[in-house]
C-alpha cells in the first residue's frame, strides 16, 4: 500500500489547499444544507487502495487520516456516517457487488502523516490531489494498465468529458481519440451500466459501479511485466535474457528493427539467435501473448552492435643489392578477407587476400620515407581498418680515395647503391668543393692538398625523410 509521504510534501499540499480556499474563513466546515452525497471515483479509488494491502491496515501507517465523522453514500442511495477508523474498516469489509460505496459528502477534513494541521478537502478534484500526493493509484492508473489486456469495452458506451457533457463512444478508435483529447488527468467517467468483455474468452460482464469495475481489475492477471537483457556472444550469437519463464500457453515473438525473427531458440527464460548484424543500433522487441494477456505485451530495448575489425598484419624485407621490398600479409582470417595494398596513401594493388589472393606485394621504393599499408572494409567493419608500416629508404654513401704517387694530389671516387638517383656534394673541412652525383655526375673528385696537414673529406646529401646515411667522411693525412 502506498501509504508513506514526506512531511515536506504534506506541507506543500496543505499550502495548496489553503491558497485554493478549501477551508472556510472561520476554520470550520462550510455548511452542506442538503446533506448531499457527491458521486465520486476518488473515494472508490481511495478505499480500493486501503483495501489492496496484505494484512491488517494500521491507521498510523497511512499517508493521511480522516477527521471523523465522514458520510459515505452507497449505490442503493443509502448513506452511512462513519465515526472512526474501525467503522471505516467495517465499511470496507462489508462491501459487495450489490452494496458498495459510490460517493462521499464534501467537504471533509484530513491530517497528513507527521502533521497536526487540519486540512479541508472541498471537492473531488481536491481529493484526487490528495491521492496523487500520497502516490495512491487512481482508477485511471489501473484502467490504463489493464485495458485491452484482460478486458475490453462493449460499445457503444457513454462517458462524461472534462466539462461533464455526455459523449457517446461507438468503437475503439473513437475511444482512443476521446481519451487522448481529455488529457492525462482525466478519470474515465462512465455512465453506468456498461458491459465489459472479460478474460481470454471475452465473457460479457455487466458493470453498474466502480466497485464492480475494481472487482474485475483486481481479479485480472493481465500481462506479465516483462523485460530482458541483451548479451552478445562470439560468432554472431545474441542472447536475450528475460525476467520470466515461458509457461504452457505462452506465445513469444521477436522482432529486430520491425523484422519478424522466426529462427530463434527458447530455453527457459533465454532467447537465443544467431545473426550476422552489421555494426549499428537495432531496436529489439519481445512480445508475449498469454491466456491472461490475449493482445500481448511487448517490450523493446536497444542493441548496439560494435564494429569487429580484423587485426591486419604483414612483414617486409629488402632484396639484397636493391631497393626492392617484398611484403607478405598474414593474419587470422586472411583467407576470407579481401584487402588492398596501399603505398603513400595510393592503392597499388586492390583485392588481394581471400581464397584467390597470393598475399604478396613487391615494389622498388625511392629514397625517402614511405608508408606502406594493407587496408580493408568488411560488413563487420564498415568504417574500415588498416595496418601500416613506415619505411625509411636512404642511401649508404661511400667513396674511395687514391693518392697519385708521392704527390699531394688525391682522387676520390664515390660508389654506393642508387648513386644515379642521389645528388650530393664533396666537402673538405665542411667547405663545399663540388656538386656531383645524379644522372649526369661522374662521381669523381680530384684535389691537391697542402702538405703537412690532415683534412676531413666528405660527401653529403639531403633527402627528405632520411635521418641516416646522408653523410660519409674520411680523414686524409698529407705528409
Amino acid at each position: 500500500m502506498k501509504n508513506l509521504i514526506t512531511y515536506f510534501k504534506s506541507c506543500l499540499l496543505i499550502i495548496l489547499f489553503t491558497i485554493s480556499s478549501c477551508v472556510s474563513d472561520d476554520g470550520s466546515f462550510p455548511e452542506n444544507e442538503n446533506n448531499e452525497i457527491t458521486s465520486t471515483i476518488a473515494i472508490v479509488s481511495l478505499l480500493n487502495n486501503f483495501n489492496s494491502g496484505n494484512g491488517t491496515i494500521n491507521e498510523n501507517d497511512l499517508c493521511f487520516t480522516f477527521q471523523y465523522p465522514i458520510t459515505l453514500g452507497y449505490n442503493t442511495t443509502s448513506t452511512i456516517k462513519v465515526d472512526d477508523f474501525r467503522g471505516l474498516l467495517n465499511v470496507l469489509s462489508s462491501q459487495s457487488t450489490n452494496f458498495n460505496v459510490t460517493g462521499l459528502q464534501f467537504p471533509i477534513e484530513i491530517k497528513f502523516k507527521g502533521s497536526e494541521i487540519v486540512t479541508t478537502v472541498q471537492n473531488e478534484d481536491a481529493l484526487f490531489d490528495v491521492l496523487k500526493e500520497c502516490e495512491f493509484d487512481t482508477f485511471r492508473d489501473d484502467f490504463n494498465e489493464l485495458f485491452r489486456q484482460c478486458f475490453k469495452l462493449d460499445y457503444p458506451i457513454v462517458l462524461k468529458d472534462n466539462n461533464s457533457r455526455d459523449v457517446t463512444i461507438d468503437n475503439e478508435e473513437s475511444f482512443d481519440q476521446f481519451f487522448a483529447s481529455q488529457g492525462n488527468n482525466y478519470q474515465p467517467d462512465f455512465k453506468f451500466p456498461i458491459t465489459l468483455l472479460v478474460g481470454p474468452n471475452l465473457e460479457r460482464t455487466l458493470i453498474s459501479t466502480y466497485f464492480q469495475f475494481y472487482e474485475v481489475l483486481s481479479s485480472c492477471v493481465g500481462c506479465p511485466a516483462i523485460r530482458f537483457d541483451i548479451q552478445q556472444l562470439p560468432n554472431n550469437v545474441y542472447q536475450f535474457n528475460t525476467n520470466f519463464e515461458a509457461k504452457p500457453g505462452y506465445v513469444l515473438s521477436l522482432k529486430i528493427n520491425e523484422e519478424e525473427i522466426s529462427d530463434f531458440t527458447l530455453d527457459g527464460n533465454i532467447v537465443t539467435i544467431t545473426r550476422e548484424l552489421i555494426p549499428g543500433s537495432y531496436n529489439v522487441c519481445i512480445k508475449v501473448v498469454t491466456p491472461d494477456c490475449p493482445n500481448g505485451k511487448e517490450v523493446c530495448d536497444t542493441l548496439i552492435v560494435e564494429p569487429i575489425c580484423p587485426e591486419l598484419l604483414f612483414t617486409f624485407s629488402q632484396q639484397q643489392g636493391s631497393f626492392i621490398y617484398d611484403f607478405v600479409a598474414e593474419f587470422p582470417g586472411f583467407e576470407q578477407i579481401n584487402y588492398d595494398w596501399v603505398v603513400d596513401n595510393e592503392v597499388v594493388e586492390a583485392g588481394d587476400g581471400g581464397p584467390n589472393g597470393d598475399n604478396k606485394y613487391s615494389t622498388e621504393l625511392s629514397f625517402g620515407k614511405h608508408e606502406v599499408c594493407i587496408r580493408t572494409e568488411t560488413p563487420q567493419c564498415p568504417q574500415g581498418t588498416e595496418k601500416c608500416e613506415e619505411i625509411e629508404v636512404c642511401p649508404e654513401l661511400s667513396f674511395t680515395s687514391q693518392q697519385e704517387g708521392n704527390t699531394a694530389i688525391y682522387t676520390f671516387t664515390a660508389d654506393f647503391l642508387g648513386i644515379e638517383n642521389v645528388n650530393y656534394q664533396w666537402t673538405i673541412d665542411e667547405q663545399v668543393q663540388e656538386s656531383d652525383g645524379g644522372a649526369n655526375g661522374d662521381n669523381v673528385f680530384n684535389f691537391e692538398f697542402a702538405a703537412g696537414a690532415t683534412y676531413q673529406v666528405c660527401i653529403t646529401t639531403e633527402i627528405e625523410g632520411c635521418t641516416s646515411g646522408t653523410l660519409f667522411c674520411e680523414d686524409i693525412t698529407v705528409p
